[in-house]
């Protein structure tokens, strides 16, 4: 069976990953003719298309979940509903984001041109550059011994360039970035004061300590390779209720750090429990626990518990199961460490609270721009354009 056209899974409107290989197809023309323009500003119909490329891709990924979804089928004729919760036809869906994000675009242009607020679009095109030769995160990729495929080879056929893949990857999100802080952030339009950051940060962040007991060992053969094999049952019961005994002591007052120097004495190890305990502070919210830096199924555990109470989390299965002690914290202590530590902490508590009201502000402006659309351009693409139908699997035997 060929390979559909489209891999690369978008999270959001510009976001990237990673491409393993990709089905040939009939090149399109790279002509930049613009399909956008507000004023002197154009946007090549290379963005356009780019835009309903990504589009297209995140409605694949609602339709998935979609009542008649087959994997070997176009799921344009689908109705799929999006995060919002909106519901509509898949390709109508990707023409009306593609048509939301080029908007986007030129009003983040328009906005920050009015205010006198330029980015470094010269280092942004290197990283294009890199990745239209190389591939999207190549750098991070490699390392960790994966390939990656140019972006050249996934984009150019369908029309898109080099330029127009900057332009939406990368330069319009720093701007969106640019424009952000020059609202919200210091000496901004709407400069959100420190007290009611630090009011955001103590209403809705979870800060948490833990340390973690395994219920597996690991060995390491002579080539360096790393094995786990879970202890016997007996071990592991053992464990599990030392783990509780710990818990049990740091809900009655006792620091969760002398607790762990009791685990680490019973185990006969030489770490230390500052070395050992481990801290967090995040974000927890029902939309969100499964991006939690501890974890999903911890973090669910840990937005239960109250102030100071501790709890033993069990994960994993088998060769892998490892015991979770944690404590959450007052998340006011964990201002001076979290948000006033360094100005890109503060700046990340910023992003989530302004996201929605940004977000709003953005859309709005972006449909009420009254820009010009070149249809006899535009009207040529449509979604069906990065769907091809897999060839047949042949079912014959072999010769023998």
């Amino acid at each position: 069976m060929k390979f559909k056209n489209i891999k690369k899974i978008m999270a959001g409107t510009v976001a990237g990953a990673m491409m393993i290989s990709m089905a040939a197809c009939t090149p399109i023309s790279t002509k930049a003719q613009w399909a956008y323009k507000d004023g002197d500003n154009e946007k090549a119909i290379g963005v356009y298309i780019y835009a309903m490329y990504n589009a297209y891709n995140q409605a694949k990924t609602f339709a998935e979940k979609a009542d008649g979804y087959k994997e070997n089928e176009s799921f344009l004729d689908l109705k799929i509903k999006d995060d919002d919760g909106k519901e509509a036809v898949a390709s109508d869906w990707i023409k009306e984001k593609a048509d939301l994000t080029v908007r986007q675009s030129l009003f983040i242009d328009k906005a920050v041109d009015e205010r006198n607020a330029t980015v470094d679009e010269a280092s942004y095109k290197d990283q294009a550059t890199q990745d239209w030769e190389l591939g999207y995160m190549y750098s991070y990729y490699s390392q960790m011994g994966y390939g990656t495929t140019p972006e050249q080879e996934l984009l150019e056929p369908y029309g898109i360039s080099q330029d127009s893949y900057c332009e939406l990857q990368y330069i319009t999100p720093e701007k969106q970035q640019k424009l952000f802080d020059l609202i919200y952030d210091k000496d901004g339009e709407k400069e959100v004061s420190d007290k009611d950051l630090k009011k955001y940060f103590d209403d809705n962040y979870t800060y948490y300590t833990y340390f973690t007991i395994p219920l597996y060992e690991q060995t390491t053969d002579d080539a360096g390779q790393q094995t786990s094999k879970a202890y016997s049952s007996k071990k592991q019961k053992n464990l599990t209720n030392q783990a509780d005994s710990y818990v049990k002591a740091i809900n009655g007052g006792s620091a969760i750090d002398d607790q762990c120097e009791k685990y680490l004495k019973a185990t006969k190890s030489d770490a230390k429990a500052a070395d050992t305990v481990q801290k967090g502070c995040e974000l927890l919210d029902k939309d969100n626990l499964d991006a939690s830096n501890i974890g999903e199924d911890v973090a669910k555990e840990i937005v239960k518990l109250k102030t100071g109470e501790a709890k033993a989390v069990t994960i994993g299965e088998k060769d892998s199961k490892t015991v979770y002690v944690v404590q959450k914290l007052n998340a006011k202590d964990g201002e001076k460490e979290y948000l006033t530590k360094d100005d890109s902490t503060r700046k990340s508590v910023l992003q989530n609270m302004k996201k929605d009201e940004f977000s709003d502000y953005i859309n709005k402006e972006a449909k009420a721009l009254k820009c010009e659309v070149n249809s006899s351009v535009v009207d040529k693409y449509d979604p069906d354009m990065f769907w091809e139908e897999p060839e047949e699997t042949s079912t014959t035997e072999p010769a023998q």
